[in-house]
């Protein structure tokens, strides 16, 4: 089956990572569904139920937030995005105002990881493709404002990009990654006061880790998730 070219607008097939169309700013636009259905699975996988609280951290153009935000009750939904347009077109291409309208999503543009002004704790906080693009400073504050807003119990899934070379900044960097080794993550994590596990889960371009705020819980998550 052939794609129309009507459809490649659409779905902005064949732009480049970061070009500004809502689905190609956030990745290939060709693994937008893919990307979606990785985090749905891990995240149902590692224990997510529709009773949870649940914080999409860089939830962008809500390629996740399509398939999260139905299945849980409504007002558990939290996004934070710094790039308004990008939740806006999310909305109205991908979900529709009848579904925020019985889901009640809550959706926050924050770009410093002041996750404290939410005013909820949460049972899990999804980051993917977050700290693949944030230099060390603001990993770690952002490791910090996560582990000081879950329940007890509460569990980070975050991607990062694994890679020997090393990158030297501040703050963010987008759309370029920001490389790091497990070991980077490790350190951080534990400044962070997280606990971490790295996850054999399927991602085209980057790796997975578990973080909470004790090591019986990331290693519970980690063996269900395996």
């Amino acid at each position: 089956m052939t794609t129309s070219e009507s459809e490649q607008d659409e779905y902005g097939l064949g732009l480049r990572s970061g070009s500004p169309h809502y689905r190609a700013y956030v990745g290939p636009p060709a693994q937008y569904d893919v990307i979606a259905g990785l985090q749905f699975t891990l995240l149902f996988r590692a224990g997510l139920r529709e009773t949870d609280k649940f914080l999409d951290l860089g939830c962008g153009s809500l390629r996740g937030g399509r398939l999260f935000i139905p299945y849980l009750r409504p007002g558990h939904y939290f996004g934070v995005e710094p790039n308004e347009w990008l939740v806006q077109e999310g909305l109205e291409r991908e979900l529709g105002a009848d579904v925020v309208r019985v889901k009640r999503p809550t959706f926050s543009a924050t770009d410093d990881f002041d996750l404290a002004a939410l005013g909820e704790r949460f049972d899990f906080v999804l980051a993917q493709s977050v700290f693949s693009h944030t230099f060390r400073d603001l990993t770690l504050r952002g490791l910090t404002a996560v582990g000081e807003c879950l329940a007890g119990g509460g569990t980070l899934l975050a991607t990062f990009f694994e890679d020997e070379r090393r990158a030297e900044g501040s703050g963010w960097r987008y759309p370029a990654c920001v490389p790091y080794g497990w070991e980077d993550i490790e350190a951080l994590a534990g400044e962070a006061g997280l606990a971490v596990r790295r996850l054999d889960w399927p991602h085209p371009r980057q790796s997975w880790f578990v973080g909470a705020r004790d090591e019986a819980t990331a290693a519970q998550v980690a063996a269900r998730v395996a």
